[in-house]
């Protein structure tokens, strides 16, 4: 037996090396053709056979001397039969063939690739298109092993050699694809695309595709800036995610680059989310705060609206985690609604989405603290001490006596009893609070209550102490988590109310405080006294000058802690070689045009003193004596210092000529305008009477002379016509106008702004051009002149005349023949009805 076999592979070698090779001396391949030439003494393929389906490709051969030249014509349908492997016949040069050999691998036709192939990164069949894709090939190969394998079998009815689809696994970057054939074709995969980022707490997330899988391979930016590495915290085909955190309400650019291929720029909002927003009355308005995450920018001039359906909130101040801002009163209520407003914020035009609401006048308790013994509310909306109940474990407290704030934002009252754990509400015009749990039976009292600024010893009694707790040391904590303990007073031998001292440290404004004693807690607010304004003047130097005791508030001046308000505003201290000054005993500012008399105080740490009146004399520093007003009237500017909304209570303008009094309007506190409805032509001599006084000058009013703009115009210049001018300043006053040399006579007042008159004949042709048909049209109304240049005459009349009468003997013409043949009718209709009547008789 195994001497057959050696002998069979004997066979085998023998006849294989016994075959004579083509010699291939050039080949050329493409869509129309495959083209080899040879030597003419080598032998040559005649034919392919491939073996998959059984299909022969033949070659036409043609010879010179020298070479011979063997072409198969290309077509789809020839193109779409050459794949896998074939057996060639060949044949020598003594035109002997054979046909048991394989086709030499390198003479194969190299893949002709259509288009461009781009295969996920995740991997998936993808198709390859083109000619001879699998000629000679069953796989493919990407450098340096990878086998890459057709998705379908060659003897599968499916199969598409030139649609190939190949089973690619993935990867990243470039890679090429190699043949036997030495067939090499490089290829990146496809764009990176990023389809959605979803924002986490302290990342973000991507979704999309061809992000490969290797965070190596990958380079992500932000704003084009590229991203450490370090903070890729995951990444694969259709998914990245990065850590990131942003604090601020900003737009930011998100891209990827894959294998050295750039995705698309994906803006992702960081948006304002509002959490909590308060309530305040419809009647009033108020401070609106709303808490959120990112709620500010990053940017110095930024764009932040806020509303809640229809209605503005102004003056808007935000950080990061909060807004506040102002919102007016709404006096008017029909058909307007004030429940359940969307808020809406926009931050440099990005939006909030989340779907916070806002209610006019609801009541909200946020907060409570117990001082001096007295409960206090604090939060929104609490109404008035008239219409708001105060209900306990669900039963209404009638005997009690309510406190509540101008901005219904403090609501305070006396229990009648110690409140333990109980349970309560608030009901503000038939509209429920929240509830909260409450409990008063442990509080203190403090003397005194008003600590200086420089610290103090303050003596606080504690009320209701357990006895378990009456050998306990009570300790007084800060909001800064800053705490200190008491000192025993000794006042008495009774410990469940005892009094103890604290030394208060330095500060200003109000202090939230927290005492304990072993297991009991009370929560409670002083204040630190506040500066008293003795009395204020102007002083020869033109600063405002205000006395009083400023000593221990010298330093918190200094460090920015005290503010003077003063006419509606705050001073500040910006006015070079002129600054306000602030003494132990006084503090002065410079005086300036925009006040006026009102109240000043001192704001101590957010904390307003007791307010002083300031009188200040307004002062006229200018008015136009000679102003010129149009038909109807206008405004009479009065310039000076120290305007105030009551200096026009007795401020007017006085007309001697109607003797009529015309009221003033505040402007600010530098102007006051005086709306003077006077109309012309006939100037005007007035009085100002200016804070109660008569000024001593008077203003003298005149008006504007006519102004002419356009006209209508006539045909016939030598019969003159009716014209309408159009212009303004025009009055029934007419004393003369004329169109060119000609009088406009029987002028008409039509209103202010036109007049029409009839224009007298000329005894001369308009001649066609444009400069010379414009005519001077001269108004002169109460002795003021005013005219323009005017087109008045629209073209020769004698022609439209003899036109019209041509027309007209045209049309008289053809109404005289048409009544001819009408009447010759009647005449031939009258006639046959009489021969038609003898007839009947006659028959008759």
């Amino acid at each position: 037996m195994k001497i057959i076999i050696l002998f069979f592979v004997l066979y085998l070698c023998f006849e294989t090396f016994g075959y004579v090779l083509p010699e291939v001396k050039d080949f050329k391949y493409t869509k129309q053709s495959l083209e080899y030439t040879y030597d003419i003494n080598s032998a040559y393929y005649t034919k392919w056979n491939f073996e998959y389906n059984n299909y022969d490709l033949v070659f036409e051969c043609k010879n010179n001397s020298i070479l011979r030249t063997c072409t198969a014509d290309m077509s789809n349908e020839t193109a779409k039969n050459l794949y896998g492997y074939a057996r060639a016949c060949v044949t020598d040069k003594n035109g002997e063939s054979d046909c048991l050999m394989g086709v030499t691998p390198k003479y194969y036709p190299k893949p002709i690739i259509d288009g461009d192939f781009k295969p996920s990164t995740k991997g998936s069949p993808t198709i390859l298109k083109g000619y001879y894709l699998a000629t000679g090939a069953t796989f493919y190969t990407i450098i340096p092993d990878t086998r890459v394998q057709f998705v379908e079998r060659m003897s599968s009815d499916k199969f598409d050699p030139l649609n190939l689809l190949l089973e690619y696994q993935g990867g990243c970057g470039t890679r090429t694809f190699v043949l036997r054939n030495g067939f090499k074709y490089s290829f990146n995969h496809s764009s990176p695309k990023i389809d959605n980022i979803s924002i986490g707490t302290s990342s973000i997330i991507s979704s999309g595709s061809n992000f490969c899988n290797s965070s190596d391979s990958v380079e992500i930016y932000l704003d084009g800036v590229q991203i450490d590495k370090t903070n890729i915290k995951s990444i694969d085909h259709e998914q990245f995610e990065i850590n990131y955190i942003q604090e601020y309400s900003k737009s930011i650019v998100v891209n990827i680059v894959s294998g050295g291929l750039e995705s698309n720029k994906f803006k992702l909002d960081y948006k304002p989310t509002p959490l909590k927003i308060n309530s305040v009355p419809r009647l009033k308005g108020g401070s609106i705060t709303i808490f959120g995450d990112r709620l500010s920018s990053q940017l110095n001039n930024s764009t932040i609206i806020v509303k809640f359906g229809q209605f503005d909130c102004k003056n808007v101040i935000s950080s990061k985690n909060e807004i506040v801002c102002n919102l007016g009163s709404v006096p008017n209520v029909e058909k307007v609604k004030l429940i359940d407003l969307q808020v809406n914020i926009s931050i440099n035009g990005i939006f909030n989405e989340n779907n916070l609401l806002f209610s006019f006048d609801t009541p909200i308790i946020s907060d409570f603290i117990l001082p001096q013994g007295e409960v206090k509310l604090v939060g929104d909306c609490f109404g008035s001490s008239q219409i708001t109940q105060v209900y306990i474990d669900d039963v209404l407290q009638s005997n009690i006596t309510i406190n509540i704030n101008e901005r219904e934002t403090t609501l305070s009252f006396k229990p009648i009893h110690p409140i333990k754990k109980s349970k309560l509400f608030l009901l503000v015009n038939g509209t429920k609070s929240n509830t909260i749990e409450i409990d008063s039976s442990f509080y203190v009292k403090s003397v005194p209550s008003f600590p200086s600024v420089n610290g103090q010893i303050v003596n606080f009694t504690l009320f209701n102490i357990n006895p378990n707790n009456y050998n306990k040391i009570p300790i007084m904590n800060f909001q800064d988590n800053s705490s200190i303990e008491a000192i025993d007073y000794k006042n008495s031998n009774e410990y469940s109310t005892h009094t103890y001292s604290f030394a208060i440290p330095k500060g200003c404004g109000r202090i939230d405080i927290a005492i304990s004693i072993g297991d009991q807690l009370t929560r409670t607010e002083n204040f630190y006294e506040l500066p008293i304004i003795s009395s204020c003047s102007i002083v020869s130097n033109q600063m405002i000058k205000c006395i009083g005791n400023f000593t221990n508030y010298l330093n918190l001046f200094k460090n920015g802690k005290i503010k003077i308000q003063f006419s509606n505003m705050i001073i500040i201290d910006n006015i070079p070689k002129n600054p306000v000054i602030f003494k132990s005993d006084s503090f002065s500012f410079p005086m300036k045009p925009e006040y006026s008399s009102s109240d000043i105080s001192l704001i101590v740490c957010d904390e307003t003193s007791q307010s002083l009146k300031v009188d200040i004399t307004p002062l006229i520093k200018f008015v136009n004596q000679s102003p010129v007003f149009n038909s109807t009237g206008g405004e009479l500017l009065i310039n000076g210092e120290n305007f105030n909304e009551n200096t026009i209570d007795n401020t007017s303008v006085y007309c001697f000529l109607n003797k009529q009094v015309y009221n003033c309007s505040f402007v600010n506190n530098t102007s006051i305008s005086c709306s003077i409805k006077l109309e012309g032509p006939f100037d005007q001599i007035c009085k100002i009477k200016f804070n109660g006084k008569e000024e001593k000058y008077n203003v003298s009013i005149s008006y504007y002379p006519p102004l002419v703009l356009n006209s209508t115009m006539i045909s016939n210049s030598s019969i003159g016509g009716i014209i309408t001018i159009f212009g303004n300043e025009f009055y029934n006053q007419i004393d003369l106008i004329t169109v060119g040399k000609s009088k406009c006579l029987n002028s008409t007042f039509i209103n202010s702004t036109s007049i029409s008159c009839f224009v007298e004949p000329l005894d001369f042709n308009i001649i066609q051009s444009e400069k010379q048909k414009q005519q001077y049209v001269n108004i002169t109304i109460n002795g003021k002149r005013g005219g323009n240049n005017l087109i008045i005459y629209s073209g020769n009349s004698n022609k439209i005349d003899e036109n019209n009468k041509s027309n007209k003997n045209t049309i008289d013409d053809k109404q005289a023949n048409n009544e001819i043949k009408n009447e010759s009718i009647k005449i031939k209709r009258n006639y046959i009805l009489f021969i038609i009547l003898f007839s009947t008789i006659v028959i008759i």
